[in-house]
């Protein structure tokens, strides 16, 4: 019996436990983490949604590009046509196709008036053309292509397409380029 009072003793001393502050500060530790894991689960959520984004504007520029460059060098849809503002059809809208031919007149470069790529980049005013798109994530796609005869050499069409579309508040844009010859 004594046996028995003995353990009894034992018992009692290891049955402390924990005490409240060290429960308090376990799950303060616990919460702490928790919230680190939240935290990383949202930034790959935010980039995985660009990056979906980021590729269905690559593969509609990618399309459009393969569909520009699959036309003969002399088709319609690769003039350089998108005229300015006044009533002459002023190729990219840079004043600098007096004669309406689609060839930069004005090729000092950026020397005397800061535009080297005679309207590559006009995707506000006047581009070349222009269309629409949405894909699977239900982003809204503005595409635009421009193209500049003799650009960088005669008997050379460069050809520019832009993707552009608005995500978590900011536009986001995609460009490809190429040189198509008259061959």
């Amino acid at each position: 019996m004594q046996e028995h009072g003995f353990m009894s003793k034992i018992t009692q001393k290891n049955q402390n436990g924990f005490t409240l502050i060290e429960v308090m500060i376990a799950i303060t530790v616990l919460a702490i983490g928790i919230l680190g894991v939240a935290k990383m689960q949202l930034s790959a959520v935010k980039g995985n949604s660009y990056a979906s984004g980021l590729t269905e504007a690559t593969a509609f520029a990618q399309n459009k590009m393969e569909e520009l460059v699959a036309l003969a060098y002399d088709d319609a849809d690769l003039y350089d046509d998108d005229g300015d503002d006044d009533d002459l059809n002023d190729g990219d809208g840079t004043n600098q196709d007096d004669n309406d031919n689609g060839i930069d007149d004005d090729d000092e470069g950026t020397s005397v008036d800061g535009i080297s790529n005679f309207g590559l980049d006009d995707t506000t005013l006047h581009p070349d053309g222009s269309q629409q798109g949405s894909g699977a994530t239900n982003i809204q796609y503005n595409i635009f292509w421009n193209i500049a005869v003799d650009e960088p050499a005669v008997n050379a069409k460069h050809i520019r397409v832009y993707v552009q579309w608005q995500q978590n508040g900011a536009t986001r844009n995609v460009v490809l380029d190429v040189i198509k010859a008259d061959i």
